[in-house]
């Protein structure tokens, strides 16, 4: 029975990827040619010479299209220069804007990614140095278009001091969920969030979960998620006996906004559902990472129970792991522990540092 559920989750999982990789050439296409509607002649040929090689099995895509002038000044770009000007998800400028400077943003340039440079006073964005127009030429929440006035500098990189974080006890990871909330109530968020997933480009996420959902609910705890985008899940796909390492190892048995995440010290760890597996948070040039993984969506969804964050990569498990990889934690947190007990509480510890 659980092989045979499997093996329909791989297919499922197989078919879908198929329709995201046409789904992303169209996506492409479409740029081009709104780019050229709308007077960019330059980046709207370079999308379609280079369209064959964009496949981002992502329903969801941002360009950041340069000005025709650009092109004038530095000529024909690379492939990897306009992978690097392409997002493999819809980035709405509110998100863009909640960044904090020197987040990271990945791109389709595997390894390289965009920095937030906007300052507290800016009104505009700005990425690697560069401002992103006010407003999208284009925004139909799947396909999303900004106009920059040069290209981004693929080794734009930040120096100078970074501030540091003040740690905090978060208490939300002792509690538990509201017991008057029904389990149509919950169903119905649950299901919220696997379409803000699937919308933001963690399709694949999205069906892990749902093939979980019943497991979640019947635990009343609190939850954060940490979902991958589809560009890196596709190696995942067939692999059936890791389906529950890789859904469990991003699953933390505590409610963790955007703020409480920022608020931890480097080298706190936090619990998740895999036995035995551990996330690491830690910071580098400001930028907030877990086991080395920047977070380049905070905040998908939230309710009161359940928060997502997009992260850039898959959560990896160590090498030397000899833990059982299928086997997860028990959903059920921790009860708080007192600070004699060297500052651990439910699902988070805290090293402390002297």
């Amino acid at each position: 029975m659980a092989s045979s559920s499997s093996t329909s989750l791989s297919l499922l999982l197989l078919l879908l990827l198929s329709l995201l990789s046409v789904s992303s050439a169209q996506s492409i296409t479409r740029a081009a040619g709104i780019l050229s509607d709308s007077g960019f002649k330059s980046m709207s040929l370079a999308l379609n010479l280079a369209s064959d090689s964009l496949n981002t099995l992502s329903p969801s895509l941002t360009v950041f299209a340069p000005a025709d002038a650009a092109f004038s000044t530095s000529g024909q770009p690379s492939l990897d220069l306009i992978r690097l000007h392409i997002l493999p998800v819809a980035f709405p400028l509110r998100s863009l804007k909640s960044l904090p400077f020197g987040a990271k943003i990945a791109t389709l340039l595997d390894g390289d990614s965009l920095t937030v440079t906007t300052l507290p006073a800016d009104g505009l964005v700005s990425l690697n140095n560069v401002t992103v127009t006010a407003t999208p030429i284009f925004d139909d929440g799947a396909l999303i278009i900004f106009v920059i006035d040069r290209f981004f500098d693929r080794y734009f990189r930040i120096s100078g001091p970074i501030g540091s974080q003040s740690p905090k006890i978060l208490g939300s990871c002792s509690a538990t969920r509201n017991p008057n909330e029904t389990a149509a109530a919950e169903t119905a968020e649950f299901s919220e969030a696997s379409e803000v997933l699937r919308s933001k480009g963690c399709s694949v996420m999205a069906s892990f979960l749902d093939m979980q959902f019943h497991g979640f609910l019947k635990y009343q705890t609190m939850l954060t998620i940490f979902a991958p985008v589809d560009q890196v899940m596709v190696s995942r796909i067939g692999d059936l006996g890791q389906y529950s390492s890789v859904l469990h190892r991003h699953v933390v048995p505590c409610r963790l906004s955007w703020s409480d995440l920022n608020s931890l010290e480097d080298g706190s760890l936090l619990r998740t559902n895999l036995q035995g597996f551990d996330i690491n948070v830690s910071r580098y040039d400001s930028v907030l990472e877990l086991n080395g993984v920047s977070v380049i969506m905070p905040e998908l969804y939230h309710n009161d129970w359940l928060v997502v964050h997009g992260i850039s990569e898959v959560l990896e498990l160590p090498q030397s792991t000899t833990q059982n990889p299928t086997e997860p934690n028990p959903v059920v947190p921790s009860p708080p522990q007192s600070p004699a007990d060297g500052g651990r509480s439910a699902g988070i510890e805290v090293t402390v540092k002297t």
